[in-house]
């Protein structure tokens, strides 16, 4: 697994500036997470059981609270404990959606407002199986980036490009634009399917 660490000193080879510890850190985190939220990638998939307090026909669910990395939902939908079996899935819908042309409240959705997601159900429920998108940990001690594993100088180029452009080094930011560029078409082809043809 790449570290922090490792990661910053690719870029001290490329800009050839170790005295710029702060700014290469935080170009490399920006880096990192620039990389991997341009695309919803498999990889970055998280599935999880949900357990609510009660069973109830409205639930809510303060998804940072559960996912401190949350990036963006996926999926989510009921399951049964008993039967072991998922169930249906909600409609991720708008809020300005939650009623229905009769102004009746839709069911089987769910919708974002501030740091909650609102749930309606046609049936009460306590579990549900959800499907989400995580940032990468782009903390000094749980570095984690899957991209940072297997497409390193897609964030290396850029991190490098972004600590040229903090001091001025205009052309050089220009020239390592283009390789970050090259970089991320990479990364875009070879996560397109899990199951390689």
């Amino acid at each position: 697994m790449t570290t922090l660490a490792a990661v910053r000193s690719e870029v001290y080879l490329l800009t050839n500036r170790p005295d710029l510890v702060n700014e290469t850190t935080t170009a490399v985190k920006a880096a990192t997470l620039k990389v991997h939220q341009m695309d919803y990638f498999y990889r970055d998939l998280y599935e999880t059981g949900i357990v609510f307090t009660t069973e109830e026909y409205v639930q809510q669910l303060n998804y940072k609270q559960i996912l401190p990395l949350w990036r963006a939902l996926s999926y989510m939908r009921k399951y049964d404990a008993v039967g072991l079996a998922a169930g249906k899935e909600f409609d991720i819908i708008a809020p300005t959606e939650a009623l229905d042309s009769y102004a009746i409240d839709r069911k089987d959705v769910m919708y974002a407002a501030g740091a909650v997601f609102n749930i309606k159900s046609s049936t009460a429920f306590q579990y549900a199986l959800l499907g989400c998108y995580l940032n990468p940990d782009v903390t000094e001690a749980g570095y984690n980036s899957w991209i940072a594993d297997e497409h390193l100088y897609a964030i290396v180029y850029e991190a490098a490009r972004v600590v040229f452009k903090t001091i001025g080094y205009d052309e050089q930011a220009a020239v390592y634009e283009k390789l970050v560029q090259e970089q991320y078409a990479t990364v875009r082809i070879s996560q397109i399917t899990s199951v390689g043809s």
